[in-house]
């Protein structure tokens, strides 16, 4: 008798100390959890697009377009099966794309590609809530074998840039200080692994506390241009494509049940 109550009340410990022990791992996983939701949250995607989805021949749809020089190809394309092409157009043209954000720091990506030839596009991050606002914010442009901003007074080389061939370029605005860093590379890794121009002006103070457009802008082109996997998101950490922080909670906690 003595002997089956030792049983049951050792079965009692044993269930007790297992249910604590969960309980303390699936806190753990709690806070494991809400760390990488914040992680992701502070790197929200803001736009992400290949122009798969857009029709060829066609600016992108839904997007803020001036002009005809702009058109989703097949022609010139890094990744898949369509690019964004910058043809042309009379100055002042172009195309954008609207972001909302409360986070100062924006990071913009993509591939490009540059030809030969003298003046292609500008870039811009717009910190107004006017697309056609060139103040304000990032005004980058490629010029021949260069790349450059332009600080309100003149133009400024940022370095040299390879025509006539895709490169990988990261640009981090951080709207409340009205600067820029700039990076660029053969691919998305060694443009992150870059050292890059750092603490770049603004053409001008920003005039809002966030941005509110990304825009590529034509003046004076004479070299066309194409853009492939536009990437925006929040925040100056380069954001992890590959992973998926919704799914950690109940994998993890399915492992824990399991065993």
């Amino acid at each position: 008798m003595d002997q089956n109550r030792c049983r049951i009340r050792l079965k009692s410990v044993v269930t007790r100390t297992t249910q604590l022990l969960m309980g303390s791992m699936f806190a753990i996983v709690l806070v494991l959890n809400f760390t990488s939701g914040q992680t992701a949250i502070a790197q929200k995607m803001l736009v992400q697009t290949g122009f798969e989805e857009f029709t060829v021949g066609k600016p992108p749809k839904d997007w803020e377009v001036r002009g005809d020089g702009f058109e989703v190809t097949n022609d010139t394309v890094k990744t898949d099966k369509k690019s964004l092409a910058i043809l042309g157009g009379a100055n002042d043209d172009r195309v954008g794309i609207t972001i909302e954000t409360d986070n100062p720091i924006v990071s913009v990506e993509f591939w490009v590609y540059i030809k030969s030839g003298g003046r292609s596009f500008n870039f811009k991050v717009v910190s107004s809530d006017n697309i056609n606002q060139n103040d304000g914010g990032v005004y980058v442009n490629w010029n021949a074998n260069a790349v450059r901003l332009f600080d309100g007074g003149a133009w400024r080389p940022i370095d040299d840039f390879d025509t006539d061939t895709w490169k990988y370029v990261r640009v981090v605005a951080d709207v409340s200080k009205s600067e820029f860093d700039f990076y660029a590379g053969d691919d998305r890794n060694d443009a992150l692994k870059a050292k890059g121009e750092k603490k770049l002006p603004f053409r001008n103070v920003a005039v809002n506390p966030v941005a509110k457009w990304v825009v590529f802008h034509v003046y004076t082109i004479a070299a066309p241009g194409y853009v492939d996997d536009l990437l925006v998101y929040e925040g100056d950490e380069p954001i992890n494509l590959a992973v998926e922080p919704t799914d950690k909670l109940a994998t993890v906690w399915g492992y824990i049940k399991h065993h």
